[in-house]
Formats: structure tokens, sequence, C-alpha cells
């Protein structure tokens, strides 16, 4: 194999016990695959990632393509790397599909490429202007933007233009459905299609941005020059780098794209200042942001890669993650050092709170995208004094659990929240550990007395 990786299967999980303490973990170790593996020299802007776990195997499938210069294609499956014909010279910017067999290319002059698992077809896309990126909501509702404020729309069957009320050049697209889609681009331009319209946004900035990514509508990110990473939470832009001392070593790094698999565990992709402007990547555990730089090792040595600079980041699991850039460079998450299993983020309330409200919605933040099918009412369960409590279970688009009672808890009592290590991500991979915690409900209120005023004429 062309990269040091390991297939994990699913029979490969051991059984874990439950513990109290919930402590995301992400290992800082990349891994560049073989130069010798990757039949181009020319520079790579994109990856797209897509890993299944086919019903009739226990191996992780994978499928990565990657774009750039001058009409390159590669695909790989984890191991070797292929050119594929593109049919095109033009330089390829961006790539985004549904599935191995529906994929989506976007490049310069208005170039708009198709695979359809056997062979790559170009497309009509209305536009001569530049194409940066793709992304999709399914394969009959997919955006591409470029330059001179291009938005174009692929309904199923044809692409038409839109109108973006911009002629700023788009950088990068992305969505959490087809009626709500972000856009980013120089000056710091960020627009959102609502459904019927493009509409413009107050980004805070006047620094280009070159890419864009969320978990849900409330958390969305923005990367750019000068180390900008902005954050949407459903109302405002604001900066999502807190730490001044981070923020000053990134005055002269550039972000190229971003990308992650929960609230918290979100990657960003650049170059640093410096000679050769080395390749950077940032990361974000759900409090911190920190940079990964000089943790890129060669396939055949242990010591330390200067990675070139990088234009594109994308994963199909928090295991199965690329980063492509210069000269043909790819490199990916050793799952040696990266986390195996999903691992619980946040929850609500906090272990140990007191004066929790009797109304209170229990959730649980994981750091990948879970199986619906594992969450279940045995799976993620509240006790109190008394025995479990009755309610439900539901997961929303934010990798979140959400257990609610049926009627009210009690006051002043301790309840413990417990979540099974049955609870799986979509490939089937449990959770790293068992969890539980325990929360205490506020005190019943006094009661109040009404009272009776009587005013006195005078």
């Amino acid at each position: 194999m062309g990269l040091i990786r390991k297939i994990f299967t699913r029979a490969s999980v051991f059984l874990l016990v439950f513990v109290s303490m919930i402590t995301p973990a992400f290992a800082q170790r990349w891994v560049q695959a073989d130069p010798d593996d990757i039949p181009t020299n020319f520079v790579l802007n994109d990856v797209w990632v897509n890993a299944t776990m086919p019903d009739d195997s226990d191996e992780v499938s994978l499928a990565i393509f990657g774009v750039g210069n001058t009409g390159t294609i590669l695909l790989s499956d984890g191991g070797n790397w292929v050119n594929q014909a593109s049919g095109t010279s033009w330089s390829l910017n961006g790539v985004w599909g549904t599935s191995a067999n529906n994929v989506f290319a976007v490049g310069d002059a208005g170039t708009v490429l198709h695979f359809n698992g056997e062979i790559w077809q170009e497309r009509e896309s209305n536009t001569p202007w530049n194409l940066n990126d793709v992304w999709g909501s399914s394969p009959g509702s997919v955006y591409a933007v470029g330059d001179q404020g291009t938005v174009l729309h692929f309904n199923g069957e044809i692409w038409q233009k839109q109108e973006s009320n911009t002629r700023r050049s788009l950088n990068g697209v992305w969505g959490s459905s087809s009626g709500s889609v972000y856009a980013v681009g120089d000056n710091g331009t960020i627009i959102h299609f609502n459904g019927e319209s493009w509409v413009g946004q107050t980004s805070g900035t006047i620094r280009d941005l070159s890419g864009v990514w969320g978990s849900s509508p409330q958390n969305v990110y923005a990367v750019g020059k000068d180390g900008t990473v902005l954050r949407y939470d459903g109302h405002t832009w604001t900066s999502a780098i807190s730490d001044p001392s981070l923020a000053a070593s990134l005055e002269n790094t550039t972000l190229n794209a971003v990308w992650g698999t929960s609230p918290c565990n979100v990657y960003a992709a650049g170059q640093s200042a410096g000679l050769l402007n080395p390749g950077t990547i940032l990361h974000f555990d759900g409090s911190s942001w920190t940079i990964q730089d000089n943790l890129v090792v060669a396939t055949n040595l242990l010591t330390p890669v200067i990675p070139p600079p990088l234009k594109g980041i994308h994963g199909g699991s928090i295991r199965d993650i690329y980063a492509v850039g210069g000269t043909g460079f790819v490199m990916s998450y050793d799952p040696d050092e990266a986390g195996l299993f999903p691992v619980l983020c946040s929850v609500f309330p906090a272990s140990g709170t007191q004066g929790a409200a009797v109304d209170t919605v229990v959730s649980a933040t994981f750091s990948a995208s879970m199986s619906l099918a594992s969450i279940t009412e045995n799976s993620f369960t509240l006790s109190g004094p008394s025995g479990e409590v009755e309610g439900s279970v539901s997961y929303s688009d934010n990798n979140t659990a959400v257990f609610r009672p049926d009627a009210d808890l009690a006051y002043e009592t301790t309840y413990t929240v417990r979540l099974s290590d049955t609870i799986a991500d979509v490939l089937g991979f449990p959770l790293e550990t068992g969890s539980s915690w325990s929360f205490t409900t506020r005190g019943e209120p006094a009661e109040s007395h009404g009272s009776c005023f009587i005013s006195v004429a005078r």
C-alpha cells in the first residue's frame, strides 16, 4: 500500500466499560502518501472522500477523489492511486459527490465534469468564469460558485445561473440543506441562499475568505487570509479565534479549506508564511483551536516532513481524513494515532450541575455522525431515585442525541444519564467508552401568596 494506514473492521472492536469522565482526545499525527504512488506532479486543489461499510463486508470501503491543475483527477481506494481521464486541460478547483458513482468536479473557464462511476463527462455550465468550489445536498441539487460572483445550480438535469447579488469572486460553498446554503469569497464576502434568493451577510472582515463548512445552521465556519476563522451561530459572524497569541501567530497564514465531522472536530488547512509557505492544519476540539504543524511523517521514514501549501481537506469519517496540496502532495490522518472510536464531546446538563430546571432536556454531542438506529431508549437512559425516567430519544443534524422526559423531573433530585457503548457511528464503530454523569435539579420554589391592597381616598 502506498499509504501507511489500516482498514479497520467492526470485528476488531473490543468491549469497553463505563466511565464518568468525558475527555475528547484527538491525536495529531499525519502520514504522507508515498510520492512514488501519486501519479502526478501537478498541484492538487481539492479532495473529496466517500467512506461506506457495505452490508456484505466488515471492511470500510473508501473512494478518494483528488482534483488539480491541468485537468488532473486522481482516485484511490485508500491504497492505490490512479490517474483518471478528465477530458479537459483546464485546472480543476473543487470536487464533491453523493457517492463514489456520482461525483462533480468544477474548474477554470466554467468547467463542470460529472463522474458516473465509470467515466468523467463534461457538462454545459453556461458560464465562462472560473468555478472554484462545488457542494450539494442531493444528486438533484448541486451548487457551484466562482469568479465574478458566479453561482450555478444543478437541478438534476441542467446547470442554471442564479443571481448572487455580488461581483466578488466566490471561493467556497457549503449548506445545511438545499434551502440554506452559504458561499464565501473575496473581501470578506459572505452570501446566504434562503431557498428563494441569495442575501449578503456581514462578515466583520475585509480579508479574502476561501472555505466554508458547518455542522448545522447554527454552527458554520469560514476561513481565509491572515488566519481568519469566523463562526456563525445562526445570527452573527464573529471571530472564532479567542486566543490572542494564536491569532498573532496566524497573521500571515492563509487558510484555504475547512471541514469537520462535528462541533468538536473541525479542521482548517492552508499555508504558513515563511520559506516555501509550508502547509499547516488547525484543529478545533470543541473548546480551542491548535496548530498541527510539523507532524507529518513520510511513509518510509520516521522523520518529520515539511508539507507544501495545502489546498483542500475532507474526510469520510473521523478516521479517514485526507489533505492535498502542491506537486501531487497527499497526506492522511494516521489511524494508528487518530481516534478509532467516536467520543462524547459535550453534554447538557453538564456533569455535576446543581439547580437544573425540572423541564430540562438532556443532550449529548458526539465527535462523529452517529447511527440513528443505535441511539434508543435502551442505549440513552435517564434514571432517578425511583428508577428510569420515561421519555423519548431523538438525534439532530449537529451530531447531538436528545433525551426528552415525558414529564417534568422532580425538584431537588439527582439524576444519572447513561450512554451505552453500543451507540455507534454511521460506519458501525461504537463509542470509545460508555459514559455516565449526574446532575441535580433545582429546589422547589417557595409558594407565593396573593395579597390585598386597599387604597384609601383622601
